[in-house]
């Protein structure tokens, strides 16, 4: 099973719902939030923890994606984790030189690992501008991406996020991975 942690503010909800619309269709998804507890979808597990802090982490890998504003945590992240942050967060991105895990930059400049070449209302073109390691080793070389979705999100760093934690996730078995 692999543990995703969902960072910032509750009421941002864009990627929960792109993780409960889309990612279900070939994960098997717990989701705790606040006080609420659910399990949807088929196939491999995952277990995501929306929170706007963590307390305490004590696994020996995890994945972090942080909500447009969310705050990086203060506690040690296990040696083996990957974050995926927005780079249009300058407290986000300052807040991650001093950890020592794999930073994965999400934005509109051609500076970040994942950015986008188009938006229209149908969908968007993700592009990974640079070699990626995913959580199972495999290496991932640049490509563009394109992505319906059934849940449009307002924040394009949502959808993009989005795709950078599938790409990283190794989703092979979805229409993403049919890229790879």
């Amino acid at each position: 099973m692999t543990t995703v942690f969902l960072m910032g503010d509750a009421a941002d909800n864009g990627i929960e719902n792109l993780i409960k619309s889309n990612l279900t269709n070939t994960y098997s998804v717990t989701y705790i939030k606040e006080n609420s507890f659910s399990r949807m979808g088929k196939g491999y597990n995952l277990l995501v923890f929306d929170s706007p802090r963590l307390g305490r982490v004590e696994l020996a890998e995890c994945i972090v994606v942080m909500k447009a504003g969310g705050e990086v945590p203060v506690v040690a992240l296990p040696e083996k984790s990957i974050v995926i942050a927005n780079s249009e967060n300058t407290r986000q991105l300052n807040a991650l030189e001093t950890h020592r895990q794999l930073v994965i930059s999400c934005g509109k400049g051609i500076r970040d690992t994942f950015s986008f070449t188009s938006l229209t209302r149908d969908g968007i073109v993700i592009s990974l501008n640079r070699e990626i390691t995913a959580f199972s080793g495999k290496k991932i070389q640049p490509l563009e991406i394109p992505v319906r979705l059934e849940c449009v999100p307002e924040n394009v760093y949502d959808a993009i996020a989005y795709t950078a934690l599938r790409l990283v996730l190794d989703d092979y078995d979805s229409e993403i991975g049919l890229l790879y």
